[in-house]
């Protein structure tokens, strides 16, 4: 009896905890970012230089931001394609981006980072498109 008690409460919870997790799928995705949040692309062409190296580099230079930047936004390095290299970046308000970009663009060494980056992909840090959206 005792048994057939623990496989039937077995069950139910193993079922049970399938159900939440067939509905949370069902829910979809969260989004990207909420409304009035700033999303930002850094793409560069990193055909002529050395792809693997410069995603080190931007590895270093999130975590140096991440520690050092006055402002707090989040970050994620990654590929468009082989030689197509760069990050995304979310702030939370287009004020809380342009204190990002100010601060970024007052920082010796985040700079210095950035051109790093850029030499190692043999291209200068205007070569990289940067892309702009704002959630809705």
């Amino acid at each position: 009896m005792l048994k057939n008690l623990i496989l039937l409460t077995t069950l139910f919870l193993s079922s049970f905890a399938f159900s939440m997790g067939h509905l949370d799928h069902e829910k979809g995705l969260h989004p990207v970012a909420k409304s009035g949040q700033m999303i930002v692309t850094y793409q560069g062409d990193c055909s002529k230089g050395n792809a693997k190296k410069a995603m080190k580099l931007i590895d270093k230079i999130i975590a140096y931001e991440k520690k050092n930047s006055p402002i707090k936004y989040s970050s994620a390095p990654g590929t468009w394609s082989v030689n197509s290299i760069g990050a995304v970046d979310l702030h939370d308000s287009k004020d809380a981006m342009n204190q990002a970009f100010d601060w970024q663009s007052k920082d010796k060494k985040w700079s210095d980072m950035f051109n790093g980056i850029a030499i190692a992909c043999g291209i200068t840090t205007d070569d990289f498109v940067i892309n702009i959206m704002k959630a809705k």
